[in-house]
């Protein structure tokens, strides 16, 4: 699932990553949505992290993956987020702001699984 935010702060949602331009999510099953629903949490949580920071972000895009637990009951075991790089020109203020943004996306936080939030390589 991609998320992406542009300059005007559009949000727009995909499938894959040369095509990220629906306004809604997609949503042809739980799971779609689910991550639709941490990444949107995690791109809009990153904005206003850097807001609060008086950062201007350049526009961005969050891939959201997960795997499969392992065990009982059937259910997401983790998930990775990917913000991509160059949102600021300092790596240390990424840095800061994907601390942040860990700290208040209410989706992540609610769901009881581990969460890894990167920057792209």
């Amino acid at each position: 699932m991609f998320v992406s935010i542009d300059a005007a702060r559009n949000v727009r949602y995909g499938l894959n990553a040369n095509a990220v331009d629906q306004a809604t999510p997609p949503a042809a099953t739980p799971a779609e949505c689910l991550l639709s629903a941490l990444g949107s949490c995690i791109a809009i949580s990153l904005q206003m992290a850097a807001e609060q920071q008086h950062l201007v972000l350049a526009p961005f895009q969050v891939e959201v993956s997960s795997k499969k637990a392992e065990d009982l009951p059937i259910r997401f075991g983790s998930f990775e987020v990917i913000v991509s790089r160059g949102i600021t020109d300092d790596a240390e203020d990424c840095e800061k702001l994907l601390r942040k943004v860990k700290d208040i996306c209410t989706v992540s936080n609610t769901l009881n699984a581990a969460i890894t939030l990167k920057l792209s390589e």
